[in-house]
């Protein structure tokens, strides 16, 4: 423990020193969380490959584009549409207790 402890007295000692280790560590401590990070990602890309392979989620058939449900249903040509305002009162919705 004294090796130690008279390392980190000079480095102490000498500022600069002290930057340099603090930047090597934090250097150090980055690349472990990245390899971390990437072995998850990694973990869950192999996740979704076996769940598209294995059939669990994914059919194998891939997917296909279907307009039936996505597209407007189309205006026949002779219509003719127009807007129009409710003609009715005050006085007849009083009568219907409306």
């Amino acid at each position: 423990m004294g090796i130690v402890s008279a390392i980190i007295a000079l480095l102490r000692a000498v500022p600069s020193l002290e930057r340099l280790f603090l930047k090597i560590s934090d250097g150090v401590k980055e690349a472990r969380a990245k390899e971390r990070f990437n072995a998850k990602l990694n973990h869950i890309d192999a996740a979704i490959a076996a769940a598209r392979d294995g059939g669990g989620v994914w059919d194998g058939q891939g997917t296909q584009w279907s307009e039936g449900v996505d597209r407007t249903p189309p205006i026949p040509e002779g219509s003719t549409l127009r807007t129009s305002v409710d003609e009715g009162s005050i006085e007849e919705s009083s009568r219907t207790g409306v």
